[in-house]
């Protein structure tokens, strides 16, 4: 479980600095620096709309895994990529 829960978060990781990236319009975003960004990286690139749900504990025992996906969920929120564009043919 300790290996899943280390993955989970390096993941995790990767995906907070893509959004970085994209919230700064930085000239390099780094989706290859894990599998979940690169598989990701069409629906987080600037022709998406992307949609982020966070789910979070009532209970007191997980209150800092709560405060983290909060804090992940505001940081996330601030990115804006532009507007969404409509694709109307088969991408190949």
């Amino acid at each position: 479980r300790l290996k899943e829960a280390q993955n989970i978060n390096k993941s995790l990781s990767a995906l907070g600095d893509v959004i970085a990236a994209a919230a700064n319009k930085a000239g390099h975003i780094p989706y290859r620096n894990s599998k979940l960004t690169h598989v990701l990286q069409d629906s987080l690139g600037q022709d998406s709309k992307t949609l982020m749900i966070v789910q979070s504990s009532p209970l007191t025992k997980d209150i800092g895994e709560s405060i983290c996906s909060l804090t992940f969920a505001a940081r996330a929120r601030t990115v804006e990529l532009g507007q969404a564009k409509k694709h109307t043919g088969i991408r190949a």
